[in-house]
């Protein structure tokens, strides 16, 4: 995990320009891998990043030192990437819960993927498919959670959990294949 050194932390509590800065440098690779596995392309990813940034630091003094600082960073990154599937018009579209079958268990291939290649997999997926995917599987909320944040059923989140899984064997066996 991230590790923000403690004199960039109390640089940025006393809202020194050079501190933040070198936070946003510290920190803005990693999350925007992650918030690009919320948004489609590279510049939406950065819109979600700077608004979490903003939000991080004027709302810095909350962090009272109660377990990581980056895991508190990475939880505002997270909800401004909510934020963001909340409010873009792609995330109205849901399928019924009652197309969702079983669960083939079929094993994976067997094939190293380089990280771009899985992310590209990702955001081929249907948006709100996407995000209830990177919620369960990357971020570990149930889907109880899940539903609460994204304003859908509890049933409907495990529809869209159980649709990206197929989705992304296919595309794992396409590219075995290949």
């Amino acid at each position: 995990m991230l590790s923000v050194p403690e004199d960039i932390l109390e640089g940025c509590r006393r809202k020194e320009r050079a501190a933040q800065e070198q936070l946003y440098r510290l920190c803005y690779e990693p999350y925007l891998r992650l918030c690009l596995r919320y948004a489609g392309n590279r510049s939406d990813a950065a819109d979600i990043l700077n608004k979490a940034f903003f939000n991080i630091l004027t709302r810095i003094d909350q962090y009272r030192g109660d377990g990581n600082f980056a895991g508190w960073m990475k939880r505002i990154v997270v909800n401004a990437a909510v934020d963001y599937v909340r409010s873009n018009s792609r995330f109205r579209y849901h399928e019924p819960v009652e197309n969702a079958g079983e669960v083939p268990g079929q094993s994976l291939p067997d094939q190293e993927l380089v990280r771009h290649d899985l992310l590209q997999m990702l955001q081929q997926l249907p948006f709100t498919t996407a995000s209830v995917f990177n919620l369960f599987a990357m971020e570990g909320y149930s889907h109880r959670e899940i539903g609460e944040m994204l304003g859908i059923t509890e049933g409907n989140s495990k529809w869209h959990l159980h649709y990206a899984r197929q989705i992304l064997q296919q595309q794992l066996k396409i590219a075995a294949a290949l």
